[in-house]
């Protein structure tokens, strides 16, 4: 088996951008200043990338103020003569950061663009990678139109908001394929493990992925961190991706090993919540084991989580110690 390995969400900006980054928002450094060194540390991430081997790249989402952020800007998700960056700051679950949660005040509709591609152009042809959030994500991680005044779900319009929102990303995925030549899309998903409400809604997830990849002739991916997704299988093995990513210390992984796991699996090896940089040896006798006991249809060494909880210069090392264990893997 040919081991891959990449990265699956928001890299950190480096100590100089969040300085710089605070001045401006403080008013003693301007905007383009600060534009000016998140695209330098960007074009030198996805450089990093490539020298590395990386099987696919990502532009590193340094310009994203979170990860829900430029979608809810797209969408119009936030209260009415306000805007995204005024969206409730809210704690993400499990991590010390924060996001600003979108209001979703009546039906999702959209023919913008979501992102800006930009940065695709300086990936290689054949590894230009495109994470987006799952319709779960969005829709469950936002307030508006589909909660009571207690923060439970009002289920049916709840349902009509995923299904609208899975469509809005296949648009965009599609879009992306064609103006920008993408090969990868993935669907990140945080809350998808840890949800009180994922089972009841289990089979709307499943037709939510399949509305989001619909017609994507390209490879795609759901990954699932904060929790154990473990509880779910062998049920996630039936959703509409080619791709399955979990986290490897908080899944129980030998719950996987009575049953063939019909999927390539994106295994999240490095742990993005600590700055212990994992030795190369070490990731790669792991996932020898979990080849040998899991037998999944494929393997990608991946971060347990996105990067961006740790140091840039961190992230850096334990970028490089993912490469140096698919290396060591894919060795004669």
């Amino acid at each position: 088996m040919i081991v891959e390995s990449y990265l699956n969400g928001i890299l950190p900006r480096s100590d100089l951008a969040l300085e710089i980054g605070s001045s401006w928002l403080k008013g003693r450094e301007t905007r383009e200043t600060f534009d000016n060194i998140l695209e330098k540390e960007t074009n030198e991430l996805i450089e990093l990338q490539q020298s590395l081997g990386l099987n696919y790249v990502i532009d590193g989402q340094l310009f994203w103020n979170d990860f829900l952020r430029p979608i809810a800007a797209a969408l119009n998700l936030h209260r009415e003569k306000s805007n995204a960056d005024e969206n409730p700051v809210t704690r993400q679950i499990y991590t010390n950061t924060f996001y600003r949660k979108p209001s979703i005040l009546k039906k999702i509709e959209s023919t913008n663009r979501l992102i800006d591609g930009k940065f695709l152009d300086l990936i290689e042809n054949g590894k230009r990678k495109v994470i987006l959030p799952s319709p779960f994500a969005l829709v469950y991680l936002s307030d508006g139109i589909h909660r009571n005044e207690n923060g439970t779900i009002k289920n049916d319009i709840f349902i009509e908001l995923l299904f609208d929102a899975a469509k809005i990303l296949n648009q965009e995925a599609k879009r992306l394929k064609q103006e920008k030549n993408i090969s990868f899309i993935q669907f990140n998903d945080p809350c998808m493990a840890y949800a009180e409400e994922t089972q009841d809604f289990f089979s709307e997830i499943n037709k939510s992925l399949s509305i989001a990849s619909q017609g994507i002739k390209i490879a795609t991916s759901l990954h699932l961190y904060n929790g154990n997704v473990s509880k779910f299988f062998p049920d996630i093995l039936k959703f509409p991706v080619g791709r399955i990513g979990l986290d490897a210390y908080s899944a129980n992984l030998s719950k996987f090993t009575n049953k063939k796991f019909e999927k390539f699996l994106e295994l999240g090896i490095v742990n993005s919540k600590n700055s212990l940089i994992e030795k190369p040896e070490i990731i790669a006798e792991y996932a020898k084991q979990v080849i040998e006991k899991i037998n999944p249809n494929g393997l990608a060494l991946v971060p347990n989580r996105p990067l961006e909880l740790v140091p840039q210069k961190i992230a850096i090392k334990k970028i490089e110690s993912l490469a140096k264990a698919k290396e060591l893997l894919n060795e004669k």
